[in-house]
């Protein structure tokens, strides 16, 4: 992930099957250790040759295995992995992750805490996360429901600014690594409108971008 706007969307949730009376998943997991590498059942492993003079896979591995299963209407998933020191299972929380916190109402928006752009020591600081934007009464962060995404930057000085995109579209010339473009972009320095030195200001300018729309309103 590399911004609030990955932290939402691209996920896939499991389904349940039609009719599940109390939909509700059951999340285990397991490492299964020293697993050969095969082609088939009833052949012998194969061995692992890999050009990279840092493989450490070897002729096996670890693997990292996820269960999810719902009582109620038996849909389950199970899904593998191989373990390594760049894959696998990473123990962590909500406050890092932003994904999983409640939404914030500032200047008649809602700012869903998303993982942060510029990441390196944010934990420490007084203001932790970047932000997706809806409008309020969203249920979810979609792509149909996403009006905006606040991010943290550096002005010229190096003190902390705010960029601010607003106004999903397909033909949109602004944004990030992400499958969202925005036809509105503020780069926090006064480059798109004034200086955005706050979250506050950040979000009351993605408003003033959506209240010139058509059928604008911030509610």
């Amino acid at each position: 992930m590399t911004s609030a706007l990955d932290s939402y969307l691209g996920w896939e949730k499991p389904g349940h099957r039609r009719g599940c009376a109390k939909p509700a998943w059951d999340v285990s997991l397991r490492t299964e250790e020293k697993k050969y590498r095969h082609v088939d059942y009833v052949e012998a492993p194969l061995k692992h040759e890999c050009p990279d003079e840092y493989c450490r896979h070897g002729n096996s591995f670890d693997r990292a295995v996820v269960r999810i299963v719902c009582y109620s209407c038996g849909a389950a998933r199970v899904i593998t992995g191989e373990k390594t020191e760049d894959t696998g299972e990473s123990i962590t929380s909500a406050t890092h992750l932003g994904y999983g916190l409640p939404p914030r109402k500032v200047a008649g928006l809602l700012l869903w805490p998303g993982i942060p752009w510029l990441d390196v020591g944010r934990l420490r600081e007084a203001e932790p996360h970047d932000f997706v934007v809806t409008r309020l009464k969203t249920k979810e962060v979609t792509k149909d429901t996403l009006v905006g995404q606040i991010s943290q930057s550096r002005g010229d000085r190096g003190g902390v600014v705010w960029t601010a995109l607003a106004v999903p579209s397909p033909t949109g010339q602004f944004g990030y690594v992400s499958a969202v473009s925005f036809e509105h972009a503020n780069d926090g320095r006064g480059r798109g409108g004034s200086p955005l030195r706050s979250v506050a200001a950040a979000a009351r300018w993605i408003g003033t971008r959506l209240a010139e729309q058509p059928e604008a309103g911030v509610a």
